[in-house]
């Protein structure tokens, strides 16, 4: 968990959704809004699934 919190990109899509929440609350609600959330989750996915990977792990040795 401490490996996942740590990375760079997954702070960064954090610190991201924020502000796409915010835009959510604030903009106006159209297709575009739709495609952000789906993009975020899916970077979300990658993101979790690269830290994850199981050839990685330092304690395979």
């Amino acid at each position: 968990m401490k490996k996942l919190l740590m990375n760079g990109g997954f702070l960064s899509a954090l610190f991201s959704g924020l502000g796409l929440v915010k835009a959510t609350m604030t903009g106006k609600r159209d297709w575009k809004l739709v495609l952000l959330w789906a993009s975020w989750v899916l970077s979300l996915i990658a993101i979790v699934a690269a830290v994850n990977e199981p050839d990685s792990d330092d304690s395979a040795e």
